[in-house]
Formats: structure tokens, sequence, C-alpha cells
């Protein structure tokens, strides 16, 4: 039994730890108030069921269900984000949401430590870990260095800054309490104490569903453990009665839910290969494609070069076959010898098998068949604990091994962590604000479409030359055969200009086909502006009507259209070309029904603004029955018919929508309010 520093050690003890919380504190300052970026504007800022405006349970419920899943999914992590709003004033003010997410990555970071500790602890009783002296304060100082490679690398920014990740941080606050509490419970039923087997259950399965309420990766929590107990235990020394209850804790916890998850997938695998439909990717492609990207993200951590990282990895090139590109070929058979070279490590409890074991592990669902995003650095947060634990080990090894040349180790640790808080609060400099990261991000990922697309919205000044503009977002078009985003805005940019030129007549020209998109100019000449506006509606079209469409696609059509509710110029200009691009969208074979829904009423809002309310109730009617098992485009539905006041459509969605979705309906705030506004008009019908 290891005993705790005590004295002065106790003291070195808090203060490195002090230490580093302070350094991830500084690292991270500097993007505290930076704004939300890609989804989280999305997910938090645009959805009102996370404005809580009283701490009641009708609130919390709504919160809860601010997912719009058929149970709270990701529950947990939306009411922490409704409270941040709630406490910071009822206003979605960065810095609360942000500050909150360093809080839990440093509480994480806490929980790292603790298991890490643990698990240094195990294998020193185990031998693996070997030493000539009491090696308890060496172990402490192991785990606090551990805890600062993970708490410091720039690769856990993401969990931190981008405000949606912290399902990705509260999640993994679950796995990291779940895997200390299987550590210390299995420690005592190996000892033969009374409760163990109790604790080890009760206590993982609590972590496992709060966990699950934060992100569905907590998932995970029992392969960790599996993991845990293959690296840092010995079966054969229990008795048969006691191997039993383990194998029956394992086959409960991780095998029953692994061959059930397998049985869904081959009974009913649409429920994966649809995903796939908005994809420009298919599984095999993806699984191709991850065996490079995880390679990629062993580099980000062993090689922590400023440049790698970034918001978007949209740029990483996809494997369509093992020769294309032919380095999947060689990362395949590079996995293929380190799964084999892990059955024999594992069998030796080696620490650089656990660290790899571990890291598949935790990539086991976000970077296999799932038809997610090829690269997101998130995916790393719990993963590369396991490589934290091992490295320091080996850095033990090394100090047992150096003599008088110990002071090499330790400068190489320092120097190393001191390496990794540069680069973490250089990043954190780039979050400040806006047109630095995207400034940032274009720069560091030239091939990125997503980073280009967000440089031209965010870091060209708003007064800039309209040619500036134009051409940003032409190379952004250039980068992305998909997407209509920056077509539509350099369409926008050709009307704003057209309202300048004084002999600018709004008049028909054939398209200019045989040009390509990286050669269009714009021209203060209005006949050149008309044949240039045309080509860009025949792209539009041609992309919305062949290519899968892209989610940012459908989201630039519906902007485009409020836009024109809200008469601007421009978007007004265009209000009879975006009708035509919904209706290209619609005839794509290939775009989804949620898709398709949407754009439904998109066309209906356009519709209606042009007085055609008949038409518009058809197009929302077609809507709701392309989503009937959608609250939120019911919900839209609803709204449309408020607005147009066909008080009994209106009924008979929301009647249609509370018997659908019961609990999830009632938590809503659109849907009170909306039923709020019909009993008003009932009670008027009445009176």
């Amino acid at each position: 039994m290891l005993a705790a520093p005590t004295g002065s050690r106790s003291i070195v003890v808090g203060l490195a730890i002090v230490i580093l919380i302070g350094v991830a504190v500084a690292a991270y300052a500097p993007g505290l108030d930076g704004l939300f970026v890609f989804d989280s504007v999305e997910r938090v800022i645009r959805n009102e069921s996370l404005q809580m405006s009283s701490p009641d349970t009708e609130q919390f419920l709504a919160a809860a269900y601010a997912a719009q899943a058929d149970y709270p999914q990701r529950g947990l992590a939306y009411v922490t984000l409704a409270l941040n709003y709630y406490f910071a004033g009822q206003q979605f003010g960065p810095f609360a949401f942000k500050a909150t997410n360093l809080a839990i990555h440093i509480l994480n970071g806490l929980l790292v430590l603790i298991l890490a500790k643990l698990i240094l602890s195990r294998w020193w009783q185990l031998g693996v870990l070997k030493s000539r002296q009491d090696p308890s304060f060496r172990i402490v100082v192991l785990a606090i260095v551990a805890m600062g490679l993970w708490l410091l690398h720039p690769i856990q920014l993401t969990s931190v800054l981008y405000v949606v990740q912290r399902m990705t941080s509260l999640a993994a606050t679950w796995v990291l309490a779940g895997a200390i509490v299987f550590v210390i419970a299995r420690a005592r039923f190996q000892e033969g104490r009374r409760y163990a087997f109790a604790l080890m259950s009760g206590g993982v399965g609590v972590c496992v569903v709060l966990g699950f309420l934060c992100k569905q990766s907590a998932l995970l929590l029992p392969a960790y453990i599996a993991v845990l107990e293959l690296f840092l235990f010995d079966r054969g020394a229990l008795s048969s009665a006691r191997k039993r209850a383990l194998a029956l804790y394992f086959g409960d916890a991780l095998i029953l839910p692994v061959l059930l998850g397998l049985a869904i997938v081959l009974v009913v695998p649409e429920l994966i290969v649809a995903g796939y439909e908005g994809r420009e990717f298919d599984m095999p492609q993806r699984l191709l494609t991850q065996a490079r990207v995880l390679f990629f993200y062993l580099g980000l951590l062993l090689i922590p070069d400023i440049r790698r990282f970034g918001l978007y990895h949209d740029d990483v090139v996809t494997s369509t076959g093992l020769f294309s590109p032919g380095i999947t070929v060689v990362a395949v058979l590079a996995w293929a010898v380190i799964l084999v070279l892990i059955v024999w490590g594992a069998r030796r409890r080696q620490p650089w098998a656990f660290a790899a074991t571990w890291f598949l592990v935790g990539h086991g669902m976000e970077s296999t068949i799932l038809p997610l995003e090829l690269v997101h650095e998130h995916r790393n947060y719990v993963p590369s604990v396991g490589i934290w634990v091992a490295v320091v080990y080996y850095a033990c090894v090394a100090w047992e091994h150096a003599g008088r040349r110990r002071w090499l180790v330790v400068s190489v640790l320092g120097v190393w962590l001191l390496t990794l808080a540069m680069v973490s609060h250089m990043r954190a400099q780039s979050w400040r604000s806006p047109p630095v990261l995207m400034e940032t991000l274009a720069r560091h990922h030239p091939d990125s479409y997503r980073s280009a697309v967000d440089y031209a919205f965010n870091s060209i000044p708003l007064d800039a030359d309209l040619s500036i503009r134009f051409d940003a977002f032409k190379r952004a078009a250039t980068l992305d055969s998909r997407t209509v985003v920056p077509l539509i805005e350099m369409a926008k940019i050709a009307t704003a200009l057209g309202n300048f030129i004084a002999d600018g007549e709004r008049v028909a020209h054939s398209s200019m086909d045989t040009v390509p998109i990286a050669e269009l100019k714009l021209l203060a000449d209005g006949e050149h502006n008309a044949r240039l506006l045309a080509t860009l509606d025949e792209l539009i079209k041609g992309r919305l009507s062949v290519r899968s469409v892209r989610t940012d696609s459908v989201i630039a059509l519906i902007s485009l259209v409020d836009c024109a509710l809200n008469a601007d110029r421009e978007c007004l200009a265009l209000r009879d070309n975006s009708r035509r691009w919904h209706d290209s969208a619609l005839s794509n074979e290939r775009l989804p029904a949620n898709y398709a829904a949407a754009l439904q009423l998109s066309v209906a809002k356009i519709l209606a603004s042009t007085g055609d309310y008949d038409a518009a109730v058809r197009r929302a009617q077609r809507a709701g029955e392309l989503a009937a098992d959608s609250l939120e485009y019911r919900l839209q539905e609803a709204t449309l018919y408020a607005l147009l006041q066909r008080w009994d459509d209106l009924t008979i969605t929301l009647d249609d929508v509370e018997s659908r979705f019961p609990v999830r309906a009632n938590a809503d705030p659109r849907f009170r309010n909306l039923r709020g506004r019909r009993e008003i008009i009932e009670k008027q019908s009445s009176d």
C-alpha cells in the first residue's frame, strides 16, 4: 500500500498542482472573451430552449430536451448551458460559457491526476514499475506531470473555447470518474473487501448514465474499464466465485451491449447507412480514411505544430481505396502490425500497449462506422490520457537509468510542458475574435473550404472593396464543388454592385457557360454584371440538383429567404432566383427528408411573402409530411400557420404534435407559446 506524501512533500505537491492550474488559466485566458463559432451558434445561441428565465421544473425540462430528440439527448450538458445563460444575466456572454468550460477542463485534469496515480500505483504493485525505494512520492510527481501534459496540450483547446464541446468535456468527467471508481473498487474486490462488487457495478453504472446524458461517447466507459482490467489486475489470484462474478460483470457491462449494438446494425443497417446520404464518402471510405486520421492525431499529440491544429480539418483527403491516396495502405498495414504487437504487449502488461489500446478504444465510436465528419481534435480528449500515463512511466524508467544525467529527463519534461502551454496560449490568442481566428485558420489550412468561407465572412472588413470580398468567396467556391454558400454570396455582391451601376438595367443575359469559377470577375459594367448573375444562377442550380446537398447550403438558402423577408435590398432582388434554387435542391433525389422539409418550409415563406397563402400552406403541409417525426420542423410548420392566421391548421398541427411528442412538446417554449396564442384566439372567438 502506498502512503500519501506528508509534510514538506505535501506542500510541494499542492504547489505544483496550483501552478499547473494557474498556467492552464493563463494559457486559455486570451480566448475566453472570443465569440461563439461554428455549430455553437445554432446549438446554443439560437436554441430558445436554453434561454432560461427562471430555474423552475418546466425550464429545466425544456433545456434537457434542447437537442429535439426522443429522449433528453445530451440533456445534462444542455442544462448546464441553460444555467450559464441564466446566471450570466440571461444573455449569451462568451466569457461565462468559456470560463465554465475551462473550470470543467481543470476538474478533468485533477481526475486525470488521480487516475494516473492509481494506474502507476497498480503497475508498481504488479512489478511493472520498478523502484529501488518507496515510490509513493515519485508516483504522485509522475501523475502530476501526466496531468500537466494532458491539461496544457493544445489539442484540448477546442474542448474549452469551442463552447458546444462542453458535451465532450462533461462526458469525459463521468468517464474519468467511472474509471477511478472502477480501479478503486476492483482493487478492493481483489482483496476480498465487502461491498467492492456493488461499488464497482453501481459506481460505474451511474457514471455511464450521467455521462451518456452529456454525450454518447460516455458509452465507451465499459470498454475503458476493460482496458484497465486487462493491464492492471491479476485475475489468476481470484477465487473461482470471484472469477465468475467478474466474468458476469464484464458480460453485462461490455459484451452484451456490444452484441446488442452489432445485432441492431445488422438487422436495421439503415440506422447507420442513412447518415451517409449527405456525405461525400461512404462507410468503407470513412474507415480507410480513419486509418490515416488516427496517425494524424498521434502526430498532433506528440509534435504540437501549431500550423496543423485547427477548428476545421475538411482539407483532409478522403481515402477512396487502399491506394488512393497511396499512404492509405501503409496506414492500414501499420495498424495491423500495431494490433499484433498490442496482443503481445498486453500479455506482458507493457505500458506502451496500454496507451495504444486505450487510444484505440477511445476512438472506437467516433472514428469507425458512424457517419460523422472525418476529423475533429476534441475526439482525443479522453483517448490521449493513456498516452501521457505511458509517457511519464517511460520518463520514470529513463530517470532510473540516467544516473548523473537525471537533470536531462527533468529538463525534457519541463521544456515539453512549457512548449505545450505556449502553443496553447498562441492558439487561444487567435480565438480572441472571429476575424483573427478565421484569418489564422485560412493561413494554416489553405485547402480548407470552411476556413476559406469563414475568412470571407469574418476577416474582410465590411467597407472593403466589393471585388476583394467577391474574390474571397470565389476562392472558397473552388475548394468545394458541392457547396453553394460562396456562390450565393457572390450573387449578393454582384447584385449590390448592380445597384450602384447607373446603366445596369435588369435585363436577361445568357450565362458565361465556358468560364470556370476561378476566372469569374466582378466588373462595374451592367451587361457583364447581368451575365455574371446568370452564370452564378446556373452554377447554383447545377450544384444543388446534382451533387449531395451540404447542410450549410440548406442553411444558406433559408437565410437568403429570411434576409429577403427583412427587406434587405440585395436579398429581395434575388427572391426569384432563391425560389429556383430551392426547387433545384428539392429535385435532387439524394436530398435527405429533413433537408427537404426545411426547404419546403422556406419556399412556403417565399410564397406567403408574395401573397400566395394557399400555396404556402400546401408547402408547409408537405414539410409536415416529410418530417412527421421531427418536432423541430412540425413547430416551424405550426409557426407559419400562426403567421398566416390559419388557426384551424394550427390547431390540427399542435394537436398532432402533442400526441406524437407528449413530453418534448410541452417542454419546448415554442410549443407553449403557440398553444397560448391558440387559446387566446379560441377565447376571443367564443366571446
